[in-house]
């Protein structure tokens, strides 16, 4: 019963496009054609930002991310640099060190080869 209804409302919207067709002409049906390509095609570009708005959208987040893990790892190179800049100073102060003792006990061993040649 309600598939018959259906059918038969349908028939009369179909007749009454007919009917508009048949009265007003090609100009008011070119018209009305324009409006609703007019409507579903911003109706379309709409739906096209809204989801171009939400890839950008992702794509700063993930930008941003990236860009987190880029700091915090240039942090962490930093830190590395400046506790290998810290051993290098340590070791080099260290043999400093070491070559100032050497040529201190360099200079009693030749003290002490000179009194030995000076008793021979």
């Amino acid at each position: 019963m309600e598939l018959i209804k259906r059918k038969e409302k349908a028939m009369e919207v179909l007749e009454r496009i007919i009917d508009v067709l048949l009265n007003n002409g090609g100009t008011v049906v070119m018209a009305v054609l324009f409006i609703v390509f007019l409507f579903y095609d911003r109706k379309d570009r709409k739906s096209k930002e809204a989801e171009e708005k939400e890839e950008k959208k992702l794509e700063r987040e993930a930008s941003n991310k990236i860009l987190n893990e880029l700091s915090t790892s240039n942090r962490n190179i930093a830190e590395s640099l400046n506790l290998l800049k810290t051993s290098i100073d340590i070791n080099t102060q260290e043999f400093r060190q070491h070559d100032e003792r050497s040529i201190k006990q360099f200079g009693h061993i030749r003290e002490d080869l000179t009194i030995l040649k000076e008793r021979k």
